[in-house]
């Protein structure tokens, strides 16, 4: 009886198998394919980011340094690893370069690519609050005004409500100005150096209108 039952279940493992046993082949090496693939990217990932490091690195030697290499290690990054959070940075310190030798134009063009492809919240803030102080010194008011409309400025809330004060300013609208001040005060810690700034902004505005 124990023969019977061993070579019955072989029998249907057979059959099992005959039917089934290919699309189990084919599953496993489907499995292995998909864990190796996984493993080499994040591998290859991984390694574009130690090497978009090793070149961030690079650029801020350069750029203390005064190096005229700087922007070609900047470019680097923007072009062979925009993916990584290092290009964004790069890209800011590009617009900061550019905007120190008078180049307002590209300064201008490298926010905005910066805004465009940074992969993290606060690069992105940076490049949008000073792509609006370029524009603001440029009198383009109406891009200014759609720049500083975001929902979720955690972090920047005080960058966010200045800018909007000296925005107001520029269109000579000085209760909202006062306003814009007061607000960015309440995010300021008191020995922050800004609370001078504001202040003083809030004092070129001149007495407040009593009712």
């Amino acid at each position: 009886m124990s023969a019977y039952s061993s070579q019955e279940e072989l029998d249907q493992l057979k059959a099992w198998w005959k039917t089934y046993g290919g699309s189990l082949v084919v599953g496993v090496l489907l499995g292995v394919t998909v864990v190796f693939g996984y493993r080499y990217w994040t591998q290859q990932r991984e390694a574009g980011r130690e090497a978009a490091s090793a070149l961030y690195d690079q650029l801020l030697v350069e750029l203390r340094a005064n190096k005229s290499e700087a922007r070609a290690a900047g470019e680097k990054l923007i072009g062979e690893y925009s993916s990584t959070p290092y290009a964004g940075m790069a890209a800011l310190l590009l617009a900061r370069q550019a905007h120190d030798a008078g180049d307002t134009t590209l300064a201008r063009q490298r926010l905005e690519w910066t805004l465009a492809h940074a992969k993290d919240a606060a690069t992105q803030h940076t490049a949008r609050l000073r792509l609006a102080r370029l524009l603001l010194d440029a009198g383009e008011v109406q891009a200014v005004a759609a720049l500083v409309q975001v929902k979720d400025v955690a972090g920047f809330e005080a960058e966010y409500y200045e800018l909007k004060g000296d925005l107001a300013v520029a269109q000579s609208q000085r209760d909202a100005a006062r306003a814009a001040y007061h607000e960015a005060l309440k995010y300021l810690a008191p020995g922050s150096a800004y609370v001078s700034v504001i202040n003083m902004k809030l004092d070129d505005l001149g007495p407040e209108k009593q009712p």
